[in-house]
């Protein structure tokens, strides 16, 4: 009874913690894990995953992640899998009263796991991350919870020959886990059955290497025996599944402990709760990945795709030293508020690199995404087609796709990708929307489509898609083709960004004669002052001051440091940068002289 009671107050406290603990802190990465995922109701999906021992577990895996379209829905799946792992756990290694706070490590371990992903998840080659690794656990302790209740040795040796040969191929290294697990601890105090122990370990290291590589041809037999665990650039991320490793291995230690430790006793039990759930609360915040940048990325990503598209503006601006998706992401908003040329220099422009030890850009991480808010369909459709060559098809990427080509008009390769996405549990209605532009009339006065006209006039083959996409993007709206109202705002914004001062002078002068007298948004005055005075032409400064408005403010502002800037135009001293990052912070003047100077390569 005490055993019992013990085992509820744990698991219960187990699961109102965890669940709290990822409601809290988790929704947003619980969400863009999904949308990283994908689960088709189809056979080709199920062949495509079934490539690879292991299959199995992520298709288990991939189907309950799905689910994590609602963030808290996933959140409790996962915690009500976690905490069927720990009673499993207790009941397949028939742990005594004293131990049962232990069974819930592994599942401790595994939300380390998961709280401790970098942007590798968005490159990630395996399917069903997020629920996997559980559902990997769930399998080992059954198996070995069913050879514990097996006595005669005929059985056991049945036992050993299914779960290595038979089921390698459906749930991978974790049936050579469940083998490990269950036979080793015999020997302690049955030697009779090291019979049992040489043939499960013989099987254990050579059926998976020879079955990988006959029945697998897709499959890279080096991998063999650690075919089903979730798979994130390998080679250069190991560091990333010390978690699970460890859950791996607490599963053998647990398997041993009631056989070296039988007579514990009562208070034992009181000082193990207290220790396990003690160093849970410590390491599990430890160990989650606190990169501001990655947090408000995956934010970012969540709102937009719920529609909070409101949000994403406050979350950017909210970051000391943004990497360049998240000011790309900034700039985006603020040009379709139109106060991309009154603020955009009132927020940092020094980037931070990405902090990830997977060698990720920022364009395989979002280019495909901003190339379709701005309208830029045929290269978004090479990223997202990209991405999905590189690592696996995804929900996120199949959207991408589906909007690029029906707003290219290719109706029949885009019934390919609606296909798929009706097929889904959770976007068929975003694939019915983007059927009905289908509709001529209806293309014709999409929002969308309007932007476009207006963004993309260039020559036939004037721009290419072999670069990273901020630099590619600036470069093309430097370039002057033909001005119109929406193209123009994003050409001043460039070339400021690039220092391009000619192209700067043609735009503004062309703005000015097709609405004299009209009033120039804040920092193209700002632009417009500086770089009058660079020419140090007196009769062009009194033009360029009648045009911002002499009494204006930015005007006022010039002249009370016109000095300052002559001098920095001259010979810049850190004591004039810094000077000036005091007087006229979030201005174009701060961004020109220090900012754009710790600008980090756009990638």
């Amino acid at each position: 009874m005490k055993r019992n009671l013990n085992l509820i107050i744990t698991l219960g406290a187990f699961a109102i913690l965890t669940f709290t603990y990822l409601a809290l802190t988790a929704q947003d990465l619980v969400y863009v894990v999904h949308s990283q995922d994908y689960f088709v109701y189809d056979w080709t999906h199920l062949a495509r995953i079934s490539e690879q021992p292991g299959w199995v577990v992520p298709y288990v895996g991939s189907f309950l992640t799905q689910f994590a379209y609602h963030p808290l829905l996933g959140i409790a799946l996962l915690t009500l899998l976690l905490t069927l792992l720990a009673w499993l756990t207790v009941w397949a290694m028939r742990l005594p009263r004293w131990m049962v706070p232990l069974a819930a490590v592994p599942s401790v371990l595994v939300v380390m796991f998961i709280l401790g992903w970098d942007y590798g998840l968005f490159s990630t080659r395996h399917y069903g991350n997020l629920f996997s690794p559980t559902v990997g656990l769930i399998f080992v302790t059954l198996l070995v919870g069913l050879y514990e209740r097996m006595q005669k040795m005929w059985m056991r040796f049945a036992w050993v020959t299914v779960v290595v040969a038979v089921l390698y191929p459906l749930i991978g290294m974790y049936a050579l886990l469940s083998a490990v697990v269950a036979v080793t601890p015999g020997m302690i105090h049955h030697k009779d059955q090291i019979k049992v122990v040489s043939y499960a370990l013989l099987l254990v290291v050579s059926l998976p290497y020879i079955e990988a590589h006959t029945f697998f041809l897709n499959f890279n037999s080096r991998f063999a025996f650690i075919a089903g665990l979730p798979f994130m650039d390998y080679y250069v991320t190991q560091s990333i599944w010390t978690p699970l490793y460890v859950a791996l291995a607490t599963l053998l230690v647990l398997r041993f402990l009631p056989l070296l430790l039988p007579n514990a006793g009562g208070r034992v039990a009181t000082i193990m709760a207290a220790v396990v759930a003690l160093t849970a609360v410590v390491l599990v915040p430890v160990h989650r990945n606190n990169d501001p940048n990655l947090s408000t990325l995956l934010a970012v990503r969540h709102a937009y795709d719920k529609g909070h598209d409101e949000r994403v503006l406050p979350l950017c601006a909210a970051v000391e030293r943004p990497i360049r998706s998240i000011i790309m992401y900034r700039n985006i908003e603020l040009w379709k508020r139109g106060e991309l040329l009154d603020k955009m220099f009132q927020y940092t422009w020094v980037s931070d690199t990405i902090k990830s030890r997977n060698l990720r850009l920022n364009t395989y991480i979002s280019g495909a995404d901003q190339y379709n808010r701005l309208t830029f369909w045929n290269f978004s459709y090479r990223w997202a087609m990209e991405r999905t060559v590189m690592f696996n098809p995804s929900y996120s990427d199949m959207k991408i796709m589906a909007n690029d080509i029906v707003y290219n008009r290719e109706r029949d390769l885009a019934e390919k990708y609606l296909a798929q996405l009706e097929n889904t549990l959770y976007y068929k209605d975003y694939a019915r929307g983007l059927r009905a532009l289908f509709d001529p009339d209806t293309y014709n006065a999409d929002s969308l489509v309007q932007i476009h006209r207006q963004i993309l006039l260039v020559p036939k083959g004037a721009i290419d898609n072999t670069e990273f996409c901020e630099h590619m993007l600036l470069k093309y709206f430097t370039n002057l083709y033909a001005l119109t109202e929406e193209r123009a705002e994003l050409c001043l914004a460039a070339c400021m960004i690039m220092h391009k001062e000619d192209e700067f002078w043609k735009i503004v002068l062309a703005k000015e004669q097709q609405t004299p007298g009209i009033e120039l948004p804040r920092h193209v005055q700002e632009a417009a002052l500086l770089y009058a005075l660079k020419k140090n032409n007196a009769a062009l400064m009194t033009q360029i001051k009648l045009m911002v408005g002499p009494q204006g403010t930015v005007c006022q502002q010039f002249e009370r440091n016109q000095d300052l800037l002559t001098r920095l135009l001259v010979q810049p001293t850190m004591g004039d940068i810094n000077t000036l990052a005091t007087l006229c912070r979030g201005t174009y003047w701060n961004y020109y002289f220090n900012e754009s100077r710790q600008t980090t390569i756009f990638d």
